[in-house]
């Protein structure tokens, strides 16, 4: 179950408990005032910002903690089972929507995906193995699971982990493209920070200040290597202050479907074909991060492929240098040569 309230600005408004299947269901409604409503935000956004942002506030709001009295109040909290990623202005960072929502899509973890009523956005929503009743180490586990994910994602410039708070809440919006899987892996919070560690939540809090800063910059202004060592480190560091033993970090911080290796190896042989050269492969989230760059002439493209649940994709991405032109037809080519290869094993 989640919460559900109608008037954001209503300092005693009564939640509503849903259940998550009910919630989608809604999300999905064309003709509900929901959708009505954020049509006519949408209209006003670029206009009038200001008037966006008022009228924004008569949208009802979703809620993952349970309260009781049930009024969303940090001292009403008793537990929550879940919690909601925010990803916001998407677009001010080059990251296309519908790419995002693939790769949040190929997750196991992901339990619900929607689109914000900006359309500029995603709520994220993730289920817990065990409910968490501490507010404290709900704020402190929110914040390393959020640093966590900026790196797998690559996501610094679009989500704000001090949307720490229980009693923190989201507008629902209207999606069509609203994706729910009620058979989700749940999150185990004690991977990502275990209840003895929180006398150490000084370390945390730098390792916090350092990714705030980092989001805060622009992107050209970042290194790979900074972006990807930052959890990793700050983990590192709370562990040595307790004195607890460390470990190297995990060079496999990936779902990796074992097919890939040899669908990579087929798309260099195809893409050999055609005079393409993949030059560079990292992994992602169940896929493979490809750099993709012609042999005669100066020109390279970034695509990703995908293996998850709903078979094999492949995305082209929107990386400052890459060619889109050349990207969108690496894609299709793909498509027709290495997907009929695939499924028929």
């Amino acid at each position: 179950m989640i919460r559900l309230g109608k008037h954001v600005t209503q300092a005693g408004d009564q939640l509503q408990d849903v259940s998550l299947a009910k919630f989608h269901k809604a999300l999905l409604n064309s003709e509900g005032e929901v959708a009505i409503l954020q049509r006519r935000l949408q209209a006003i956004r670029g206009i009038d910002p200001a008037q966006y942002r008022k009228q924004k506030t008569a949208l009802p709001y979703v809620v993952c903690a349970d309260f009781h009295p049930k009024v969303r109040r940090k001292e009403n909290f008793i537990q929550t089972e879940r919690f909601i990623l925010d990803l916001d202005h998407l677009s001010e960072s080059g990251i296309e929507l519908d790419e995002m929502r693939a790769q949040f899509q190929q997750d196991s973890r992901v339990e619900l995906l929607y689109a914000s009523p900006s359309g500029d956005g995603l709520k994220v929503f993730f289920r817990l193995d065990q409910p968490i009743n501490d507010s404290a180490y709900y704020a402190a586990f929110y914040k390393s699971f959020g640093l966590k994910l900026q790196a797998v994602y690559q996501l610094q410039e679009v989500l704000d982990i001090k949307t720490h708070d229980v009693s923190r809440c989201c507008f629902v919006s209207f999606d069509p493209k609203a994706y729910y899987n009620p058979e989700a892996e749940p999150v185990i919070a004690s991977d990502y920070l275990k209840k003895e560690d929180l006398f150490a939540l000084d370390e945390l809090r730098s390792a916090i200040k350092e990714a705030e800063s980092i989001r805060k910059e622009s992107p050209s202004a970042l290194t790979d290597s900074a972006v990807k060592a930052l959890p990793d480190d700050a983990i590192m560091r709370i562990r040595e202050k307790m004195g607890m033993k460390t470990r190297a970090p995990r060079v496999k911080d990936y779902v990796q479907p074992e097919e890939l290796e040899d669908i990579v190896t087929q798309m260099k042989e195809v893409l050999l074909e055609v005079e393409l050269a993949m030059v560079q492969v990292d992994p992602i989230s169940y896929g493979r991060k490809c750099r993709i760059a012609s042999r005669n002439v100066n020109v390279w493209a970034e695509i990703n492929v995908f293996l998850g649940r709903k078979g094999l994709s492949f995305v082209a991405t929107t990386k400052t240098g890459s060619d889109k032109a050349l990207a969108k037809e690496v894609v299709v080519y793909l498509d027709s040569t290495i997907n009929p290869l695939f499924a028929h094993g």
